[in-house]
């Protein structure tokens, strides 16, 4: 069994939080509903099975921090710590790492980019509480607040082009899931990542690609077109994240 099928059993046998309720709107991506993942075990956990996924993760970062499995943390634009443990064709699997360690302290939080995926995402929580803003889009081209923006992401650069899509947007709800629950997303679904108080969290994130979608971000109305070069970390550093991951996995949560 490969670790992508590991990790999607796995993190299928998690007790989900309860998502808010969000009406299709006509045309639009949304439409394509959650992403199914054949085979998924239902129901709850059972006692061990936390600690298999938890040991599994823990393992690979463990490997991280000390060079035996070789590759770089990624600064990635929406304010976290990215580790691309596995990319596989369409499939992915990557652990998040937020908070403190994701950020220089000095600097005050960004505000929630409101973004959609060309991919289908199931999020595990391995420590720490994660916030999922759910939000409807729609076309506004009288009195619109942003405007929207395709990002085309190759070789650790993103390259953000401004379309003629003018939008306004409304929350439908947040979910917020707590250490050792999962979260879906679809491809194409608007959302945004909340923290409470910046505090430690980190996340283990299976993709699969659609085909059809692209990554969508909301900007200024009056935006332009941008660059943006992913930071890739050092060895060092990269080691610090993931050993600090592994660190939390392993030890008690202390998400309030």
């Amino acid at each position: 069994m490969d670790l992508f099928t590991r990790l999607d059993r796995a993190t299928g046998q998690a007790a989900s939080s309860p998502a808010p309720d969000e009406p299709n709107r006509p045309g639009e991506p949304e439409e394509r509903g959650r992403p199914e993942y054949p085979g998924r075990p239902e129901g709850r956990i059972g006692p061990e099975e936390p600690a298999g996924l938890d040991g599994l993760v823990g393992g690979l970062l463990t490997e991280i921090a000390s060079g035996r499995r070789p590759l770089r943390a990624v600064a990635h634009p929406l304010g976290f710590y990215c580790l691309p443990v596995l990319r596989e064709g369409g499939r992915g699997v990557c652990v998040h790492v937020f908070g403190p360690v994701a950020r220089d302290p000095r600097r005050p939080a960004d505000p929630p980019e409101i973004h959609c995926h060309s991919w289908e995402l199931k999020s595990r929580v391995l420590y720490g509480r994660v916030g999922n803003l759910k939000v409807r889009v729609f076309d506004e081209p009288r009195r619109p607040t942003h405007r929207a923006f395709e990002v085309h992401s190759r070789a650790g650069t993103d390259e953000i082009r401004p379309t003629s899509r003018l939008v306004r947007w409304e929350p439908v709800g947040e979910q917020r899931s707590a250490r050792g629950e999962t979260y879906t997303l679809a491809a194409g679904e608007f959302h945004a990542t909340l923290l409470a108080g910046g505090a430690p969290a980190a996340t283990v994130v299976l993709g699969r690609s659609v085909p059809g979608p692209v990554d969508v971000v909301l900007g200024p109305v009056d935006g332009s077109a941008r660059r943006v070069v992913r930071r890739l970390c050092d060895a060092a550093q990269t080691a610090r994240i993931a050993g600090e991951a592994a660190r939390r996995i392993s030890g008690p949560d202390q998400a309030a």
